[in-house]
Parts: structure tokens; sequence; C-alpha cells
């Protein structure tokens, strides 16, 4: 009886979800072309890293374009909306037609949403005339920059911020408020960048600063940092610290990392980054990087050894202080790439080392050390419609242990792109800076698998996608249950432009994976704690989400979205399922100078492993992914306002109301009322 009036539910929003959308394709209305936004990227994609530094160097790219008739394939992998086979066309173009003259011609590479996505942060122009170059770095030569701040308060402040009776001391004891602050400048080819954080209950008003300095293409020294920054090299097994999305709407651009070797790092996020200088020499054809590091980071350390990195930045109560900056960790390395091209063969080889030190013993390597060597090599080839990668990278300690992945990608047609990886993660390796394509984690051990995705636009109106993701765990979990398990993951989506101004979008996705969960040995409820031990509990997830996007006029833009989800777990006393749904209306409003966006959600989950994700659209540089859990309602709204041609100011409130609790969260953060909201103001100025 529960499934049948679930779904007479899910049935009922689902004609309001067509009568809406039906509504709006049949009247009348100015037809609008669609550009594959960031923000759709993100909505569409499977968030694994620090998107903020993402869309950073994005806005860096919109003042130093890439060139599309000079770039190197990897350059071309910044742009997340380009998959292998889009690059891989490009540079076949290159080779058997010539240059890129016009906007058109891209857009018959890789089609009309692509080549509209990643238009403005591209060029044509190729100068190449000394006399040229020099004239425009002088043209260029002025100090520019942009600001950006936030701050953000609760509507109903947290419980931590308060006194008790037992503690007539708030556990919090800093302010309701978050704020954010960040600061770029520019001049010629070096910039500086400053960014402040304080997160609410911080005592700290400056609870984090970071600071870089640097310079490009000054000669052989191509980048050059000092202050903070990051290090990428091959597919992250060793060091990946701008992984960024994973598993999402394009499956052939899912796998392989993207990413520049070495890059100032400009994000609010407290860790994964490292702090000292690094350089970058272009010594044609080989590149070569070297970089030294003694970043403080928060670490648990109470038993005698580290035994793990606190990520989290938060540094409110006093065990939270404590922890703050409370190890060195030291990193010194070097990285060399040699690159080649011979006809119709492009591609390059290298290999990275590095040795960290926590100068205390770090649980993990156990012996009592607290240091370690890794190092890495790796290629990445392009051979007509063909591309090959791979890397392959070991750790000294704690076992000596190799983890590898190779990955093919395959343009079988014009517009149909294949990728198949391979991937196979020691159990006993570990690197602190991983960043690998995994299915849980990224630290590149305990995990083997087989990934293949397909994507083909079979029509300028119609696009279909899919991959499948076989994996496995030597270890389940490597304390509580040492033994193998394993499991799959598939989705698929279609996309149907059905007009200039109406796109539909769908997403199905079936995943089965086990969970150590203590358990009676019968199966039973009837043993008590000391009885029950672990054991691996199927779990096996279903999702179906609808999407209907809609260029109402050349002002109004509608989204609606309905979502549902089944969860069920294989007890052995029997399965026990929980059922989800969600259902949005979204409207955005653009006139000149001023946008409006809102968002309306209704959702019902029965448990927290039934919550929906849903991307929220926020202020410049934030990013929300929130969790729907429970029964209720949500609202945001969304003002933004460009005050002039360089000063732009925005707003947001966000609240839920819940039907099933009284008050929302626990423990300090708990808020007593069952309506969250959020208030949020920022600026950006660029000089």
């Amino acid at each position: 009886m529960t499934d049948f009036r679930f779904f007479r539910k899910r049935l009922t929003m689902h004609r309001v979800v067509v009568f809406i959308s039906l509504f709006f394709i049949l009247r009348d209305g100015i037809p609008q072309a669609h550009a594959e936004s960031l923000e759709d990227l993100f909505d569409k994609e499977r968030i694994s890293g620090n998107v903020e530094q993402l869309e950073e160097r994005l806005d860096e790219l919109k003042e130093r374009k890439i060139d599309i008739n000079e770039a190197e394939p990897d350059a071309l992998r910044e742009l997340p909306w380009l998959n292998g086979g889009d690059v891989l066309a490009i540079i076949d173009y290159r080779r058997s037609k010539g240059r890129f003259a016009s906007f058109r011609q891209l857009q018959d590479v890789i089609g009309r949403e692509k080549a509209l996505a990643v238009a403005p942060y591209i060029d044509f122009s190729g100068v190449k005339e000394p006399a040229l170059a020099e004239k425009k770095v002088k043209a260029q030569a002025v100090v520019s920059g942009i600001y950006t701040g936030r701050i953000l308060w609760d509507t109903t402040p947290r419980k931590g911020l308060f006194p008790t009776a037992k503690n007539p001391v708030s556990r919090y004891p800093g302010d309701e408020y978050k704020l954010y602050n960040r600061l770029q400048l520019n001049y010629d080819n070096y910039r500086i960048s400053l960014v402040h954080d304080k997160d609410i209950g911080e005592p700290d008003a400056a609870d984090f600063l970071s600071l870089s300095v640097s310079a490009s293409d000054l000669g052989v020294v191509k980048t050059a940092v000092l202050g903070n920054y990051e290090i990428n090299a091959g597919q992250g097994l060793l060091i990946g610290q701008s992984r960024f999305l994973s598993k999402g709407a394009e499956p052939s651009n899912s796998v392989r990392l993207a990413s520049r070797r070495l890059t100032a790092y400009g994000s609010s996020s407290e860790y994964g980054f490292f702090q000292g200088a690094a350089a970058t020499f272009d010594l044609d054809p080989l590149e070569v990087t070297a970089f030294y590091s003694a970043n403080k980071v928060d670490a648990r350390n109470s038993t005698g050894s580290i035994t793990s990195i606190d990520e989290s930045g938060y540094h409110r109560t006093m065990t939270e202080r404590d922890r703050k900056d409370n190890v060195t960790e030291t990193v010194y390395g070097a990285s060399a790439l040699y690159r080649f091209a011979s006809g119709a063969v492009t591609g390059n080889v290298g290999g990275t080392w590095l040795r960290y030190d926590y100068g205390e013993p770090l649980q993990v390597l156990g012996d009592g050390q607290g240091s370690s060597a890794l190092g890495s090599v790796e290629a990445g080839i392009g051979i007509g419609r063909l591309g090959l990668f791979g890397e392959a990278a070991w750790s000294e300690r704690p076992e000596g242990s190799i983890s590898w992945i190779a990955g093919a990608e395959y343009r079988l047609l014009p517009k149909v792109n294949l990728l198949l990886a391979v991937r196979d993660y020691a159990e006993g390796y570990y690197s602190p800076f991983a960043g690998a394509f995994a299915e849980r984690g990224e630290g590149g051990s305990n995990e083997q698998g087989v990934y293949i995705g397909i994507d083909a636009a079979l029509s300028k109106a119609v696009s279909v996608g899919a991959y499948h993701d076989r994996f496995r765990f030597p270890k389940l979990d490597t304390k509580d249950y040492p033994y193998p398990s394993s499991g799959h993951d598939s989705r698929l989506f279609f996309a149907w432009k059905q007009s200039r101004s109406v796109t539909w979008n769908l997403q199905m996705q079936h995943r089965e994976k086990e969970v150590a969960l203590r358990q009676c040995p019968d199966g039973s409820l009837a043993c008590n704690d000391k009885e029950k031990i672990y054991a691996p509990l199927p779990k096996v997830t279903d999702r179906i989400r609808l999407d209907c996007d809609i260029d109402a006029s050349r002002r109004i833009t509608l989204r609606t979205r309905s979502e549902v989800k089944r969860v069920v777990k294989d007890f052995p006393a029997g399965d026990e399922s929980y059922y989800g749904w969600l259902v949005y209306q979204q409207a955005g409003y653009k006139a000149g100078r001023f946008g409006l966006k809102g968002r309306f959600t209704m959702f019902n989950t029965d448990d927290y492993d039934a919550a929906i994700y849903v991307y929220e659209d926020d202020l410049p540089l934030v990013f929300n992914t929130t969790g729907f859990n429970g029964r209720g309602k949500a609202f945001f709204v969304l003002v933004s306002w460009d005050v002039t041609k360089n000063l732009k100011v925005g707003g947001k409130f966000e609240t839920t109301w819940y039907d099933d609790r009284e008050v929302y969260s626990s423990g300090d953060d708990q808020r007593n009322t069952s309506a969250p909201g959020t208030f949020h103001f920022g600026c950006s100025l660029k000089f």
C-alpha cells in the first residue's frame, strides 16, 4: 500500500510538470538560442572537487583566451565542455584543413551548443609577427583587477552561538555571519591573488588567508608561483589537486584529468593546495616543473600519531581551533614532460617524483613513519581519431604498491565519441594528494574497475549518452570487513531540442553497491550489540530525472524538473525499500542590467539514503548542491543588478519548510526552527 501511495503522488506531480511544460510549448514565444552555461554544466555533472577554482580559471581565460589555432591538446582540455573526441577533431581539422577562420567552422566540427559554450574563452587570432606581438603586449600592460565580496547569515542562529546553563561560554565564540573577500590584480604577465574567508562561529576575523603571486610566459619560464598553488600530473594518481567533475552528462569526458600542471591557488577551500614556490620551464620540446611546499594543515593527532587530516576548514569550537595548523606538511619534487609531434601522431610522455613529510608519525603509513616518496610515469598520445592516455604511480609506504589507470578515446563518427578506461588501484597505495577517477573516494587505492562511455549527437535536435562502470574493492572496509566486494553503476542520458525554445533532458541511473553494516548473524533483529557482526549489505539505487528548459521569450527562461528515486537494501531478514520524489519550477528574468531567478521545490523522501541532490544557482564563486531529505517545500530567489559595466551586486534568500521535524540539523549547528533560511549578499567590481 505504501508503494501505491508513493506512485500515485508521483503521477500527480508528473501531471503538474507536463501541464506547465505544455502550456509554454504551445504558447507563442520569441525563440532564443541556448548556450550551455557553467551553471548548466554543474547541474548535469557529479561535482567531485573544488569547482570554485574551476570558475576562477575560466574567468582568467576570458581575459587570456585560448588560441583555437595554436593551442596544445592539454590546453583545449581545460574547457570542461570539450571531450576527448572534440579535442581530437579540432587537432585533425587544423592538420588537414588549416586554421579555423570563424565561429561557424568550429561549430561544424564540435556542434553549435559546445561552440557557444566555449566561445567566451577562445579566439581565432594566432598573432605570430614579432612586431604585432610586441605591440599587443604593450597595449595590455596596464593594471587591472577584480574584487569579489560577500556576506552570509542564517535567519535562525545556530545553537553553538549561545551559552547554556551547562556551558556558560558559547561553543561558537565568533559572529553569526560568514565573510568572503577576494582581490585579484593583473599587470602584463603578472598576477596577485588574495583570498579571505571566515565561517559562521569562527572568532578570528581573518581565519583563512590565501596569497599567491604568479607570472607566466617570461621566456623559458612558462609559469611561476610564489605562495599558494596547485600541481597536477598525469591522471591524478600521484597528485591531482584540480579534479572538478566526474561521471556526468557527457560520458566520454569523465575519466581523463584535464588541468594545467601548475596554477596559482585562489579558492576559499582551506585544504587541497601547496604553499611555497613552484615553476614550470618550457625547454621545447621538454617541459620541467619543480616545486617546494611547507604548508600548515589541520590534523587529528591526539594519540601521538596523525590519524587523519581535517579538511573541513572549520575553527569554531575549542577542539577545532586546537587542530588548526598544528602540523607542517613539507613537500618537494619535480615533474618532466616531453612533447612530440610527427604527422598524425601527437602526444607526450613524462614522469613525476615527490617526497612528503609531516614531522610526526602518520597512522596510515605504519611503523611510526611520517614521510614517504611517490613516483609516477604518464603518457598521452593522439593518432588521428584515437587518443590514448595512462598513468602508473608507486608509493614507498605503506607497502610500496603500484596503482595504474589506462584509457582510450575514439571518435567513431563526426558526432559519436567512445571512451574506455581500466583502473587497478592497489590496496596498499597511498598518496595524500591524489585526485584519481574512482567510484569511492579519489585516493587511487583499494579499487579496480572498467569504465565505458559513449555520447552521440544523432541530429541537431537529439543527442544521447550512456556509461557503465563496473568496479571491485579488494577490501570493502579495511577495518570492519576486510573482504572483497563488487558492484556497478550505469547511467543513460537523452536530450531533445524540440524547438529553438524548448529542450528536454532525461537521465536514468541504476547502481548496485555493497556497504559494510553491523547485522545479526542470522539476519534477525533479536541479538545485542556484542553479538552483531559486520557484513556486506547490497544496496540498489534507481533514479530518473526529467528536465524541461524553455526560453519563453528573450527575457524569460523556465525550467521544470521532476525526479524519482528508489533505494532497496537487501537485509538477510528481508528487503527494505525507500522512495523519494522531488519536483521544482524555476523561472529566470533578464532585462538589461537586472536579473531575477526564483525556484520553488516540493520533495518527499522516506530515508536519508533516498535523499535527492540538486544544484542551486548562487552568487559568483558560490556553488551549492543541496540534498533534500525528509518532507517539505523549499524556495529561493536570486537577484542581480549590473550597477555599471564593471560593478555588479547580488542577493539571495533561500529557505526550506520541513513538515516532518521541529528543529533543523543537530549538535552545535542545530537551528530551533522547522524553516531554516539564509541571506546572501555580494558584489563584484572590475577595474
